[in-house]
């Protein structure tokens, strides 16, 4: 096996720490997009639940009270053991079984094993691209024919976005947390091998985060995984792409000041502005 590299272990320390400083550092409440997602569940005849990023439980407690099975996996340790203890206590072990996992490993369950996959801004952390496609790869195979994944994730909507230190990608670090933004467009793209049935805006919590919240439905497999290296991402972000531009416009040394001056001026015009 190799080793796990230096970035992976201080990521699973910093969890660690987090979860065992705060009893729910989340909150009690199941989330809304877990209340939502319920619904669809109950809806569509689930039984057999994966849950990606439980944290601490709050929706995994949620989806087991209702008659779900559920099996939850966390990259940290300190997470599991507070599931797995709580459920003891309260009567739901046989509901509910906690498990540690990095997700860019492959899952370690048989194809075809479950009704139904849920994760809550679990996607939208520390990975890269290729690592969420390749998690929803590995999603699309443990799911049973028709089988569901429903997720969410901070949008490119959200105020913090472009906030904090850049990383790479739509990736930026704010505060001691790692957040990988996006737009409809990069989900629209990684949703190789399902049909969307869904996908919404949902605004959570005090600061608030702008969340996008998707429900996929399993397709047969493509011929290839592989992500189009020249696919557009941000079309569907036309908001991202004036910016763009508009950086680059205005960048020194590409255009005169009179010419920068014009562009700006058809800018505000174009959205409406008085100039």
């Amino acid at each position: 096996m190799k080793p796990e590299p230096e970035a992976n272990i201080e990521q699973r320390a910093h969890w660690d720490e987090v979860f065992t400083r705060a009893e729910m550092f989340f909150g009690d409440e199941p989330s809304r997009f877990a209340q939502d997602a319920l619904e669809h569940f109950r809806q569509s005849g689930v039984n057999s639940l994966l849950e990606l990023g439980c944290g601490q439980g709050r929706d995994s407690f949620l989806f087991a009270q209702n008659g779900f099975d559920v099996t939850a996996l966390d990259y940290s340790e300190a997470a599991v053991s507070q599931v797995n203890e709580k459920a003891a206590k309260v009567d739901l072990s046989k509901h509910i079984r906690a498990l540690a996992h990095d997700l860019r490993e492959p899952l370690p369950f048989a194809d075809a094993s479950f009704d139904a996959c849920y994760s809550h801004m679990l996607l939208c952390m520390k990975f890269s691209t290729v690592e969420i496609a390749y998690i929803l790869q590995e999603t699309h195979r443990i799911l049973k024919p028709g089988g569901l994944a429903a997720y969410s994730v901070r949008s490119s909507f959200d105020k913090h976005f472009r906030s904090g230190t850049h990383l790479q990608e739509e990736m930026y670090e704010i505060g001691d947390f790692v957040v990988h933004f996006f737009s409809e467009g990069k989900i629209r793209r990684l949703s190789k091998g399902y049909k969307i049935l869904d996908i919404k805006r949902l605004e959570e919590g005090s600061l608030p985060r702008d969340l996008f919240c998707v429900t996929l439905k399993k397709e047969p497999a493509p011929e290839s995984w592989d992500l189009d290296p020249n696919e557009e991402i941000e079309m569907s972000d036309p908001l991202a792409k004036f910016q763009t531009f508009m950086d680059a416009a205005l960048a020194p040394g590409h255009l005169n000041h009179k010419t920068k001056q014009l562009v700006a001026l058809g800018a505000a015009l174009a959205a409406g502005c008085d100039p």
